[in-house]
């Protein structure tokens, strides 16, 4: 533990704050990541720790890259991930930069997750600065594209990961060991157009619509897992300017469910209540977007012993909990490691307009990542 002692003792808290409202101010939506990342290199690169820009494939007009450090010897025993990106602001939002209200910072990106990021470059920081050596290596990637569809990870994969792999989305700076699988929905509804003055001579597809989700979400709670499932309407569209009975709808389902839920089942339900709704001149249609599945690790598992050291060291109890969203650790998961959630802020605040994290909970963050590198790698 002496090691760890001496790690601890260059994490700054002034620093660490810096950091994450210069991160926060960068405005860094999915597609446009680039001046957060360039805040994070700018910061790795002021602690003399190298790190390089890996080329993320996607639409040559508007290039993208994930920063990457790697430290100590190859091949690495721990990864750390975090994203960039945050979700897109509403146009009506007045501000989405930085605001310092106590101990709490608010704004755009706060919780998920530019304060794990913060937390693992001062965590880095902490490790080179103390000039404790690593035996084994570690790879902290700051990648982008988790809000859309993990394009960031998926470049990131086209090497094999790690055992361990550790993703700072926000948790508490709770242990999550159990992730929520992810079904993403989109369903459509054809009808028949008419002027507006005689719709019993078409057939609206909105209402339509909407009859078959009201069937289909009062249906849900015969489903035997029901009461673990997250529905969530995300969008629903049709119509339009002329003065017409809408021919036309579609709306996006997603669906959260825990690592033995059914999709299928879901998808088969939704299916069955369009079809028991008999609408004569309707056509209704399901196809799944995106799928992906969720896992639950064995907290006793010996690859998390770094995890559960790390925890003891800095005087925090492991209680593993559960992720109830979709994060790029499904892929890390898929490819063979074993992903431990572990961020700080709240799920709770995320994507909203009160987004926000406590600072004491992001200086304990870079504690706790400073020693689950020196668990791993010390």
């Amino acid at each position: 533990m002496d090691g760890l002692a001496a790690i601890l003792r260059q994490i700054d808290a002034a620093r660490v704050l810096d950091l994450l409202k210069d991160a926060v101010d960068a405005y860094s939506p999915s597609w446009a990541e680039d001046p957060a990342t360039r805040v994070f290199a700018a910061a790795i690169a002021r602690a003399g720790i190298p790190c390089r820009l890996e080329p993320v494939p996607g639409n040559p007009g508007n290039p993208r890259a994930n920063l990457v450090v790697e430290m100590g010897p190859r091949p690495a025993s721990l990864l750390w991930v975090g994203h960039v990106d945050t979700v897109t602001m509403p146009d009506d939002t007045p501000d989405h930069g930085a605001r310092l209200d106590g101990d709490v910072l608010h704004g755009l990106g706060t919780a998920d997750m530019k304060s794990g990021c913060a937390a693992m470059v001062e965590a880095l920081t902490a490790v080179a600065a103390s000039e404790v050596p690593l035996r084994r290596g570690l790879v902290a990637a700051f990648v982008v594209g988790e809000e859309e569809y993990g394009d960031g990870s998926r470049a990131l994969l086209q090497r094999d990961p790690p055992p361990l792999t550790v993703v700072g989305e926000p948790t508490g700076l709770v242990p999550c060991t159990t992730h929520y699988g992810y079904l993403e929905c989109l369903l459509s509804a054809s009808g028949t157009g008419a002027h507006a003055a005689l719709p019993e001579i078409g057939r609206n597809a909105i209402q339509a619509m909407l009859e078959w989700l009201s069937a289909g979400l009062r249906a849900l709670p015969t489903l035997p897992d029901a009461d673990t499932l997250a529905i969530n309407l995300r969008n629903i569209q049709g119509g339009g300017e002329k003065f017409v009975v809408p021919d036309r709808c579609e709306a996006l389902l997603d669906v959260h469910l825990p690592p033995d839920g059914d999709a299928g089942a879901v998808m088969d339900l939704l299916r069955r209540a369009g079809e028991d709704l008999r609408l004569a001149d309707v056509q209704f249609g399901l196809r799944p977007t995106f799928l992906a599945a969720g896992y639950r690790l064995d907290p006793s598992d010996p690859v998390l012993a770094p995890v559960h050291d790390a925890f003891s060291a800095v005087g925090r109890p492991f209680a593993p909990g559960i992720f109830r969203s979709h994060s790029d650790a499904a892929m890390f998961r898929e490819a063979g490691s074993s992903p431990v959630i572990c961020g700080p802020g709240r799920l709770e605040t995320a994507h909203t307009a009160d987004e926000r994290v406590s600072i004491a909970e992001v200086i304990d963050a870079a504690r706790l990542y400073a020693a689950m590198i020196h668990a791993a790698c010390g």
